[in-house]
């Protein structure tokens, strides 16, 4: 039987996890990337009680994902919704960023995740990550060139050059997560939730949350 403590905590991971991934699973964000550790633990006093193990993670979240990072207590994951990351990957500025680091920029998706897996392993964060996790080429590219910022408050990522486009996607990120959790904190089960989260961008919660905005 596990310990009350350890359910709690368990329930407060997937809780956060399921609202960071919903801007992915509901295809508006191509990728999230976060890193997980390969158990979530609490001590009690008979010692050591595991929580929630890597796969049981990425067996309830039943998302697209790529393991960039495997280390000795952590992996770090890319969660993908593959038609948004296949439109994503095919944009012709996100293409001329790619082909400087050599992706092979008219194979599929696929080969540029590989890819990316590849450079993982060879540089400790490879900046054109971004990419793929729907941040504007813009301000990849400005990232990675090492260009003068442009002053965001509370911005999710940094920004170059004007920040219209860059704020208006990070507010459309928000709106998903805010309306995740409205949706999360009434479902009945995650079959519910997924389905409903699935759908958000025609969802009235979405939009709801967006006027009130």
């Amino acid at each position: 039987m596990i310990p009350q403590i350890c359910e709690n905590h368990r329930k407060e991971l997937l809780r956060f996890l399921l609202l960071k991934t919903a801007a992915v699973r509901s295809g508006v964000k191509p990728g999230e990337l976060l890193r997980i550790r390969h158990c979530y633990q609490t001590r009690n006093q008979e010692g050591l009680q595991f929580c929630l193990y890597l796969n049981d993670i990425l067996e309830i979240l039943e998302l697209s994902y790529l393991e960039l990072q495997n280390g000795p207590e952590s992996s770090l994951i890319l969660f993908y919704h593959p038609q948004t990351m296949r439109q994503t990957l095919a944009k012709a500025e996100n293409m001329t960023i790619l082909s400087k680091y050599h992706y092979p920029v008219n194979d599929a998706p696929e080969q540029l995740l590989s890819m990316l897996q590849e450079r993982f392993a060879a540089t400790k964060l490879p900046h054109e990550v971004g990419v793929f996790i729907g941040y504007p080429a813009k301000d990849v590219a400005g990232f990675i060139d090492n260009l003068p910022r442009t002053s965001v408050h509370r911005g999710d990522w940094a920004v170059f050059g004007d920040a219209g486009e860059s704020v208006a996607l990070m507010h459309r990120y928000r709106q998903i997560e805010h309306a995740a959790r409205r949706i999360l904190e009434s479902s009945k089960d995650l079959e519910t939730f997924f389905t409903q989260i699935f759908n958000l961008k025609h969802h009235k919660e979405y939009d709801k949350w967006a006027v009130q905005q």
